[in-house]
């Protein structure tokens, strides 16, 4: 059983111009379902990291970029920023590979960034096991090292994903200022 969060974190949504305006005006933000989504289906978000959710934005929209700020409340948290839920995962895994080999098929595997083994297996968690399950957090190691040598990579953060967004976003506004900086 999940336990019960009423912790509020900030988190930074990369999207569009057209999309952040449809959000803001009160539509519904648009849920990824990809089978290579690390953290399973849900709507992404990068905790506390403005700038890591532009640079995404902008890879992705151009110079249509947009960055929506919510406030997060984290509810029933499928949190792997501690190991309380490891086991849960781990047995989750297990009885996945125990059913596709019963039926004689391959299991997704996770190349690069195409994360289809977690995607399916924190899915099956989410919605089998834990049920109740509202957010998914964990740290994301990603990016080159910051200087030679060192295990600090320069685009690691901590994302979260919203799998009822209705539940748990509030406080939602644009993000439009960036000072100087140029990035």
């Amino acid at each position: 059983m999940l336990a019960e969060s009423d912790r509020i974190v900030i988190g930074y949504h990369g999207t569009s111009v057209e999309s952040a305006a449809v959000i803001l005006g009160g539509g519904a933000f648009r849920l990824s379902q990809n089978d290579y989504d690390w953290l399973g289906h849900g709507v992404y978000f990068w905790e506390y990291a403005p700038y890591r959710a532009r640079e995404w934005a902008i890879g992705k929209h151009g110079p249509d970029a947009a960055v929506v700020e919510a406030k997060i409340r984290l509810g029933r948290c499928l949190d792997l920023t501690d190991i309380r839920y490891t086991e849960v995962i781990r047995q989750a895994f297990d009885g996945l590979r125990e059913a596709y080999a019963k039926r004689g098929s391959t299991m997704p595997v996770n190349r690069g960034k195409a994360r289809r083994l977690d995607c399916l297996v924190i899915n099956y968690v989410a919605e089998y096991v834990l049920p109740e399950c509202e957010t998914v957090r964990a740290p994301f190691l990603e990016g080159s090292p910051i200087f030679d040598g060192s295990a600090l990579l320069s685009a690691s953060h901590v994302q979260i994903v919203i799998r009822r967004p209705t539940t748990t976003i509030t406080g939602i506004r644009i993000v439009d200022t960036w000072g100087d900086d140029k990035r």
